[in-house]
């Protein structure tokens, strides 16, 4: 096995060339100097940690320029540390001092973690205000009986009682208005915590940034309550909440995008009336807010005072394919219109600033890049693009539906994964996680393009379809490493693999100690912590896997 130093020398080496570098990066595990992908401006107001937010920072990229880990293997059960929970997506991390925290919103509250060191160990837990029975069911023991359940039903490859036995994830407090809680969440940078919950209402919790204290509920609030009738009517759930520039909170819903402040108020409000939000948003240093709708691609500009869609304050619109919401999602899709959270590529000197994400084409998903700024005076529109503001298109070749994982990018490479059951159920959730790859056909597959800024276009870069995309978890990209990482299975069991950032291969895999359901990642976002382990959400655990010097 190699350790970790000779793994990064020679992964840097390899893969260094493939991306496209604007500026030094010193590694001292690899004790060179060598050129490293620019990244989105760091944000003051988040905290200084290595995942402050969801998708990892305010460009959503979710890809970072330190390393992961190295060293794939059978996980034993020492490797593979773990905190119960009903389901808990992305926890966010701060650093107080040299102690690391987290705090994990999940579907009926908050769990405080310490992860200092090696360390997955659980403080205290405070329920949603209004879920405190819902968080009454979620005691360990109930959520092991629902585990056995699903673990033998699973080993059986019995599907009725594999449906049956997450039916009754509703005695661990899971249903429909829980199932959403906490999914996108941060810290800014004074340590307190926010996340959306219940619908409209946004969370805001503090341990007074002492390791050891109990989290605490600061204030809750349900925004719809600052909001005019006629644009509140439409606004039934927040799906995104991300980090301004100067401070503010930024939060997207079907029918509205919103800027609050930090103690919870509303200050501006842009109104969609009819139209979905499915997804996050992500933000730029210059005051730019990215909403995808079910129709369209936003760019609102927060002037500081205002929510703005006046092309003079560098607001701008665009159409993209969409096929009608009913349909797609009678087809298995969970999103209306594309199924991403935007994503910003692009940054410091790069000479192209884009917004990715993928489309809900009738004829197949593709990956559409806008230009975020001033669109190129010299550019014309693209041959079937539905607005010259769309810089290129091009067919997303593993899947048909919209991509529903956030896209993952890294210098002007950005990778997709195939989130399309083959056999849906006839309603989105866990049923299709845990029976695809078991008694139904998984969807696999992972896309790589790179956007060609001389030509103005993107390109194909590889395809690997051993991945197995039953949980719909975002992937993660470590520059240091070279190395996309993703969850997928072996044989119907889960495990975390490594591809190369470069090639597509296969590189390294990680198997999970044994055949139980409890190391699934369903619906969460693979984070990297400072010291390359992997911090996993999912369904019944939070999961640290720990990297081996």
């Amino acid at each position: 096995m190699k350790n970790r130093r000779d793994f990064l020398l020679e992964s840097i080496a390899a893969g260094i060339a493939a991306i496209h570098l604007p500026r030094l990066l010193t590694s001292a595990k690899a004790e060179s100097s060598v050129r490293a992908p620019a990244m989105p401006a760091a944000n003051p107001w988040l905290a200084d940690s290595v995942y402050p937010t969801s998708h990892f920072n305010p460009g959503a990229t979710d890809s970072v320029l330190f390393a992961g880990p190295v060293n794939g293997r059978q996980l034993t059960k020492d490797d593979v540390k773990f905190v119960p929970t009903v389901i808990t997506s992305n926890p966010a991390i701060k650093k107080v001092g040299n102690e690391t925290i987290a705090f994990a919103s999940g579907a009926v509250g908050v769990r405080k973690l310490r992860l200092t060191g090696k360390l997955m160990e659980a403080g205290n837990f405070v329920a949603y205000p209004g879920f405190e029975a819902d968080a009454a069911k979620a005691t360990d023991e109930t959520i092991q009986a629902v585990l056995d359940k699903l673990d033998k039903a699973e080993r059986a490859r019995n599907e009725g009682e594999i449906v049956n036995a997450l039916s009754s994830m509703e005695s661990m407090g899971l249903n429909l208005q829980t199932g959403i809680n906490g999914v996108y969440n941060l810290f800014d940078k004074d340590g307190y915590h926010y996340c959306v919950f219940g619908g409209t209402k946004v969370l805001k919790c503090f341990d007074d940034n002492d390791p050891k204290a109990p989290l605490r509920i600061v204030a809750s609030k349900n925004l719809v309550e600052d909001l005019p009738p006629d644009v509140a009517k439409s606004v039934s759930r927040i799906i995104g909440l991300a980090m301004t520039y100067d401070g503010y909170l930024a939060a997207a819903a079907p029918g509205a995008a919103l800027i609050i402040d930090r103690n919870l108020n509303v200050k501006s409000f842009v109104g969609f009336g009819d139209e979905a939000v499915d997804n996050s948003i992500c933000i730029d240093e210059k005051g730019g807010v990215y909403v995808v709708t079910s129709k369209r691609m936003l760019r609102l500009a927060w002037t500081g005072e205002k929510l703005s869609t006046s092309e003079s304050d560098g607001a701008w619109e665009s159409s993209y394919e969409s096929m009608d919401p009913a349909k797609a999602m009678a087809m298995g899709a969970i999103s209306r219109g594309s199924g991403t959270t935007p994503t910003l590529m692009g940054f410091g000197d790069d000479p192209d600033k884009l917004i990715v994400i993928a489309d809900a084409a009738e004829t197949g998903t593709n990956l559409v890049a806008f230009w975020r700024e001033k669109i190129p005076d010299d550019f014309k529109q693209r041959p079937g693009t539905l607005s010259r503001r769309i810089a290129d298109q091009i067919k997303i070749d593993i899947s048909k539906l919209t991509i529903e994982p956030s896209p993952s990018v890294l210098g002007y490479g950005v990778a997709v994964i195939n989130g399309s059951y083959p056999e849906p159920f006839p309603k989105p959730g866990p049923p299709n996680q845990f029976t695809a790859g078991i008694t139904r056909k998984a969807p696999l597959g992972v896309q790589k393009f790179t956007w060609n800024p001389e030509a103005k276009k993107f390109e194909k870069a590889w395809i690997n379809m051993e991945v197995d995309n039953s949980d719909i978890m975002v992937p993660v990209v470590s520059a240091a490493t070279n190395m996309i990482y993703c969850a997928s299975k072996v044989d119907g069991n889960y495990a975390y693999v490594g591809l190369d950032w470069t090639t597509g291969a296969k590189k390294q895999t990680w198997l999970f100690p044994d055949d139980s359901r409890k190391w699934n990642a369903l619906g969460g976002i693979t984070t990297i912590l400072e010291d390359g382990d992997l911090l996993i959400g999912g369904a019944f655990a939070i999961k640290r896997v720990i990297d081996t010097p």
